[in-house]
């Protein structure tokens, strides 16, 4: 999950005058679990019965966003649970089976927008809670489905198809179409005027352009070569202080990739990692020696970072039995992997700073969430749904 350092203070502060209101109209609920606590915490799917969308099998965690160290939400295909004492406890929120959640973007406890499909088949339809995400009301968004979002607050945001951009400044009732570079294929904004864009080259290759006046120019920032360009992806959470994932090829469960970070909004790049495999091939970049900017195993699936000082890295394929990790704690400077960590093969982060994080493992088995407390180096698990879903 992407997130802001001040929107994160905030929210922080906020949590903890309302930790009681993770599932509004339940208050006292988060208060109850307190003294449940006592007696020890829950364990595997928390005595919940959770319906999946009938399209789209057995129940599973696709989206996780956490808002403190304590209260967060998690959800997939047909539900979504969340906890206010750090993942003790679990209730559901939504638990129909009839919205599969990818993306959830909560401003507050009460108020946030989810990306969310009606059945497999169709494209993401934009949604806005103001009661936790118990319910829902539709924001139209015309004829795209956004495969992602990103709200600064309740009446600016961003939703981003893989071609377009698009801004709204009234919490979603009309939506103008950013100027982006041709060939666009990843665009991040951090603030309204200050944002990033990657760009496939049709001959091969990247740059990496940025804007500081809303999308109105672009300048190139960092070039880099690539014999396969699929797209990549941009963290930061300072505009000046951003990191690029760049993909190479794929094959044989294995995908090339580089991490590129730079502290003073482009002026200099460092290359973090270099991750060539024999099934993808070259990783984006200049060549470098075997082993001398390693990266976890297997295709990166999602990474936070938490202002200027860390970022983590997961990563995971079908040929390997657990996720793996890969963090910075020094803002790039140094980068180290770290031991497998939960089954999976892909995974969604949530970190609320550099030592506390939770991990939504999705995909068809060995879904569920857990959490750390060291920064990545040991995962709890904290929500397990049964393997045989």
């Amino acid at each position: 999950m992407m997130a802001r350092k001040g929107k994160l203070a905030k929210l922080a502060a906020a949590m903890l005058l309302c930790a009681s209101l993770l599932i509004p109209g339940a208050a006292g609920a988060a208060a109850a679990s307190g003294s449940v606590a006592a007696a020890g915490c829950g364990t595997g799917v928390h005595g919940l019965s959770l319906l999946a969308m009938k399209d789209t099998g057995s129940p599973r965690m696709q989206a996780v966003q956490f808002l403190s160290g304590t209260v967060g939400r998690a959800a997939g295909n047909g539900f979504m649970v969340g906890t206010s004492d750090g993942g003790c406890h679990w209730q559901a929120i939504y638990n129909t089976g009839k919205l599969s959640f990818s993306q959830m973007e909560f401003l507050t406890n009460s108020v946030g927008y989810v990306l969310a499909k009606t059945s497999a088949e169709k494209q993401n339809t934009l949604l806005k809670t103001t009661n936790g995400g118990k319910t829902y009301t539709w924001v139209p968004t015309g004829q795209y489905g956004f495969d992602r979002i990103d709200f600064i607050n309740e009446q600016t945001g961003f939703g981003f198809t893989r071609a377009f951009t698009f801004k709204t400044t009234n919490g979603g009732k009309t939506w103008t179409k950013m100027a982006t570079p041709p060939n666009s294929r990843y665009v991040h904004f951090i603030t309204e005027s200050k944002g990033w864009d990657i760009t496939v080259l049709p001959a091969g290759g990247y740059i990496v352009k940025r804007t500081v006046d809303g999308g109105l120019h672009w300048t190139d920032s960092l070039k880099v070569n690539a014999d396969v360009n699929i797209g990549g992806a941009i963290y930061g959470t300072d505009s000046a202080d951003v990191w690029v994932l760049l993909y190479g090829g794929s094959g044989m469960s294995q995908t090339s990739y580089s991490l590129y970070h730079t502290t003073d909004a482009g002026a200099h790049w460092k290359q973090v990692v270099s991750k060539p495999t024999a099934g993808g091939g070259p990783a984006p970049g200049p060549a470098v020696p075997a082993g001398k900017l390693p990266g976890p195993a297997g295709r990166p699936s999602d990474m936070a970072v938490i202002g200027s000082k860390a970022a983590f890295l997961v990563a995971g394929s079908g040929a390997l039995d657990k996720l793996q990790f890969g963090r910075s704690l020094d803002d790039g400077r140094t980068w180290s992997n770290l031991a497998g960590g939960p089954s999976g093969n892909e995974g969604k982060l949530s970190f609320v700073s550099e030592t506390t994080g939770y991990l939504a493992v999705t995909g068809f088995s060995d879904s569920g969430v857990y959490k750390t407390a060291d920064g990545g180096k040991t995962w709890k698990n904290v929500f397990l749904l049964p393997e045989s879903n």
